[in-house]
């Protein structure tokens, strides 16, 4: 089955109790074949916060919990310096994963650590093949 190709942009609050039906339909469109889909979040956006770790887990926590899907970090917090396989660890889960999310933080850290990275490639390669890219707060900024 061929994955819908979805760009969801929204603003701040991306998890708020308010944006829980909209998270679950835009899984329910890569549900196609009635397998659950699994995503990955992206937590670039944020890198730079002392408390990126309680951002992430706290995410995390919100799709499970309200949304019902199990989501993933893919650690992208900063481009330079970052260890091999944590690099190609982070890749591989968002090449596979039909879902990536990224939101709050600071669209001008985010697009210096993804500025000659393979982010920007595999974004494009997601919404060209299938899958959803889910941008919010600071990382739908980072769009442009």
């Amino acid at each position: 089955m061929r994955l819908p190709r979805l760009l969801v942009i929204m603003g701040s609050g991306e998890t708020s109790p308010t944006m829980v039906k909209t998270h679950r339909e835009v899984f329910a469109r890569l549900d196609g074949d009635g397998a659950p889909a699994d995503g990955a979040l992206l937590d670039t956006p944020y890198g730079f916060q002392e408390n990126a770790d309680d951002i992430s887990a706290r995410a995390v926590d919100y799709f499970r919990r309200s949304v019902g899907r199990q989501v993933a970090v893919a650690s992208f917090r900063r481009a330079e310096g970052l260890d091999p396989l944590v690099r190609e660890t982070t890749l591989a889960r968002l090449r596979q994963a039909p879902w990536l999310f990224a939101g709050p933080g600071s669209p001008t850290y985010a697009l210096r650590q993804w500025a000659g990275s393979e982010i920007p490639a595999l974004l494009a390669d997601k919404l060209q093949r299938g899958g959803a890219v889910t941008f919010a707060s600071a990382a739908a900024l980072t769009l442009g």
